[in-house]
């Protein structure tokens, strides 16, 4: 009897030393990113990069918590993070979203700009409502008296390409956005923003990540937070977009 307790002792001192040795499952959160670039893009070598995918990078190796970014259009972005097939995501601070999401951050700031056709300069807000058409990215939120005129004559685009190209061939009188990706979007088209109307600095939004109150893994909500609180800076995403590419670890399966 002594030595079947016995055996039974150390046998459970050996397995309490196994559990004890096991390191924790890493967490992995889904999160949406509209998938245009200098955000989040699938580069020419086929490797996934951009200032978002590099900050979560950087917050990745912050937190252990490892990210599997999921490149969808804006409006998708919005409907998986209400519905709970995304975790979170990183975007503009959008008021939409209030009621489904905890809202940790900021992250950065970024200038969100009206840039006109050519011969054209925008110095008020008031002058927006003499264009025909503005081209907006769909779903995306860049101020709330902006996004809350009806007024306005808006156009949705899926992405800065579009909407930038329906500029040059003077299809939309202006094209709202934040100014790091219409600089990126128009080099990429081979041209200058110079070439362009003086564009009106509509706000200077910051980025948020949106964490679904449908999510699981509410318990990373602390952690996640103290690490984001950490990285911020002011203008900490425009520095990442101007770091020169190079291969990032994560992937968009």
């Amino acid at each position: 009897m002594f030595k079947w307790l016995l055996l039974c002792f150390i046998f459970c001192a050996f397995s309490a030393q196994l559990v004890a040795k096991t390191p924790p499952q890493t967490t992995t959160l889904k999160v949406g990113v509209p998938g245009f670039a200098p955000f989040a893009y699938v580069n020419s070598e086929n490797e996934l990069t951009g200032s978002v995918v590099r900050y979560l990078d950087l917050l990745s190796v912050k937190t252990g918590i490892k990210f599997d970014i999921v490149l969808w259009p804006y409006a998708r972005v919005i409907s998986g993070v209400q519905r709970g097939t995304l975790d979170g995501a990183l975007i503009f601070r959008n008021a939409q979203l209030d009621d489904y999401v905890t809202f940790i951050g900021p992250i950065s700031k970024s200038k969100v700009i009206v840039l006109p056709q050519a011969g054209r300069n925008l110095s008020t807000y008031n002058q927006l409502l003499l264009l025909n058409h503005i081209a907006v990215i769909r779903g995306a939120s860049f101020s709330t008296a902006f996004d809350e005129d009806t007024q306005l004559r808006k156009l949705q685009v899926s992405d800065y390409a579009q909407g930038l190209n329906l500029l040059r061939l003077n299809r939309v009188n202006a094209v709202v956005g934040s100014l790091q990706g219409i600089e990126y979007n128009l080099i990429a088209l081979g041209e200058n923003i110079q070439d362009f109307g003086t564009p009106l600095v509509l706000a200077e939004n910051s980025n948020w990540f949106h964490f679904s109150k449908k999510s699981l893994h509410q318990n990373v909500i602390p952690d996640l937070t103290k690490a984001i609180e950490a990285l911020y800076q002011p203008d900490l995403l425009y520095k990442l977009y101007k770091l020169p590419e190079s291969p990032s670890p994560m992937n968009n399966d």
